[in-house]
Order: C-alpha cells, then sequence, then structure tokens
C-alpha cells in the first residue's frame, strides 16, 4: 500500500510539473502562428520567415461545384507577396485551438482575410509546427477558403 501511495504521489508530481512546459509550449507555438500573421499586416516578408522551417509547404484546398483540388508549394511566393502588399492584407485568426505534443504542435485556426479593410474570404487554417533548437517553426500551413458568409472578427 506505502509503494502504490509513492508511485501516485510521484505520478501526480510528474502531471503537475509538466502543465506548466506544455503551456509554455502552446504559447511558443501560438506565438510563432502570430508573429507570421503580424509580419503579415506589417508587409515584412523577413518577420514571416524567420518562423518558417527550411523546406515548410503551403498547401490550399479549393472547392467549388466539382472535386476539391489541392495544390502545395513553398511559401516562398507568398512570403514575397507580403512584402509588395503595403500592409493591404490582414488576416485575422480567432477560435484558435494549440496541440502539443513534445516537439511537435498543430494550430487550427479559422481566419478572416481583409484586403485594403474589407473582407475578402475566410476558411480555415490547419498550421503544423516543429520545434527545433532555435524554437518553433512552421513547417505546413494548409488553408481552405469561402468567399461566402465570412466571419468579421474585427466587428466591422
Amino acid at each position: 500500500m506505502m509503494m502504490r501511495k509513492h508511485w501516485v504521489l510521484g505520478a501526480l508530481a510528474l502531471t503537475l510539473m509538466g502543465a506548466p512546459v506544455a503551456a509554455q509550449d502552446e504559447a511558443g507555438a501560438l506565438a510563432a502562428v502570430e508573429q507570421m500573421f503580424e509580419g503579415m499586416r506589417t508587409a515584412n516578408p523577413d518577420m514571416v520567415r524567420a518562423v518558417f522551417a527550411e523546406d515548410a509547404r503551403f498547401v490550399s484546398v479549393r472547392g467549388g461545384d466539382g472535386p476539391a483540388t489541392i495544390s502545395a508549394s513553398s511559401p516562398d511566393r507568398w512570403i514575397t507577396g507580403i512584402g509588395d502588399s503595403d500592409g493591404k492584407w490582414n488576416e485575422q485568426i480567432y477560435d484558435v485551438r494549440v496541440l502539443v505534443d513534445g516537439n511537435v504542435a498543430s494550430v487550427w485556426a479559422p481566419f478572416t482575410f481583409y484586403f485594403e479593410g474589407s473582407i475578402s474570404h475566410c476558411g480555415i487554417n490547419s498550421i503544423e509546427l516543429l520545434k527545433d533548437a532555435e524554437g518553433w517553426k512552421v513547417t505546413q500551413l494548409s488553408d481552405t477558403r469561402s468567399e461566402e458568409d465570412c466571419p468579421d472578427p474585427l466587428g466591422g
């Protein structure tokens, strides 16, 4: 009985000690994602590029009347576009969910994209991140897009 009590107390202590680490990892992964979108809003491609892993992928799913199409590419063209956007791009994420297991994180974030202050489209971002010695890096950003029934998280 005494051995079991010590095992339970040890397991509880490990669980409680791990909770702050998990919260820090969630906050770190979310900070990388927020840096990416702040870089987009401020037309700062270096700020965005800093959170992407070297071999990252940008994947989009497009629907319509027919079957969905999936396209994958390097995020380089998108990041270059951010530099040329003159701050006209504003992607707002909300109701964000972050899942972390060790050095792997997944961020699920509905978004509304504004172009020059008006709603352009909306959808879901699914962002995969890995943590290396430098911190959290985006390895893949996937999104869906719709131009209908987009919420306005800015309340405009």
